[in-house]
């Protein structure tokens, strides 16, 4: 009985004690203001349209009045919207903590970010700008250059998001076909024609209609036709005709 006794009031104290500490958080989180900033781009190594630097220099020009503020008075979700509006970011997160650089005189504005991955670059007619899977559009910048399929020819950017983003996505998806497609080529009949990142061969796709049947005979063409060679031998390899190949030879 005496055992279970102290059993009941030890749990007693640990809840008071765990009681009392969160409500001395609360109140120190309350009184802690920021001083501050903590900015972490994921993917960074492989992707560099916006690095912490930029983050930064953002947050300093357009909230540079969160810092000396209260924690609890800082409105992370404007700040949230704020940055995905930017074309390199995909996504924003945005908290603060009593976490510091600078130890326990303050409190911290963390900004995580995801960038966007483009899966294709369009240059021509003095346009010059990436598109991403979801049609979004990111702008080239000097600092960095994506190595994604290059597409040039008569391309709007109706034409890029309806029409390219899907056939492009269905490449970046499939190991093979990316590893082949280097360039793709728009004509005034949006026509499309495609470079093979090895050899000197042109592959006459047609319109973007039935692309995936398209790439399966391509496919097969690489991987069955050519297993033991001889494509080098082809100028031309013409993907227009359903479910038919034509190459002519140089």
């Amino acid at each position: 009985m005496f055992k279970k006794f102290l059993h009941i009031i030890l749990w007693g104290a640990a809840i008071v004690l765990i009681v009392f500490s969160l409500g001395f958080s609360a109140r120190k989180y309350r009184q802690t203001r920021c001083v501050g900033l903590v900015v972490d781009v994921s993917d960074s190594a492989q992707y560099r349209f916006i690095d912490n630097d930029d983050v930064e220099k953002w947050i300093q020009k357009k909230y540079n009045g969160v810092f000396g503020k209260r924690l609890d008075s800082i409105n992370t979700r404007t700040i949230e919207d704020g940055l995905e509006k930017l074309q390199a970011i995909g996504k924003a997160q945005v908290y603060t903590t009593l976490s510091s650089n600078s130890g326990d005189k303050g409190g911290s504005l963390v900004v995580h970010i995801e960038q966007r991955r483009p899966i294709f670059r369009v240059f021509t007619s003095g346009l010059d700008y990436y598109m991403d899977k979801e049609g979004n559009i990111m702008n080239w910048t000097p600092k960095y250059t994506a190595r994604v399929i290059l597409v040039g020819g008569s391309v709007t950017r109706k034409f890029a998001k309806e029409t390219l983003v899907p056939l492009v996505s269905y490449i970046d998806s499939d190991d093979f076909l990316k590893a082949q497609i280097d360039q793709i080529y728009v004509d005034d009949d949006s026509d499309l024609t495609m470079i093979p990142r090895i050899g000197d061969q042109e592959i006459e796709f047609g319109k973007a209609d039935d692309y995936r049947i398209k790439f399966r005979n391509l496919k097969a063409l690489y991987t069955e036709g050519f297993r033991h060679g001889g494509w080098s031998k082809y100028k031309t390899i013409n993907l227009k005709y359903r479910n038919q190949i034509v190459c002519t030879k140089k």
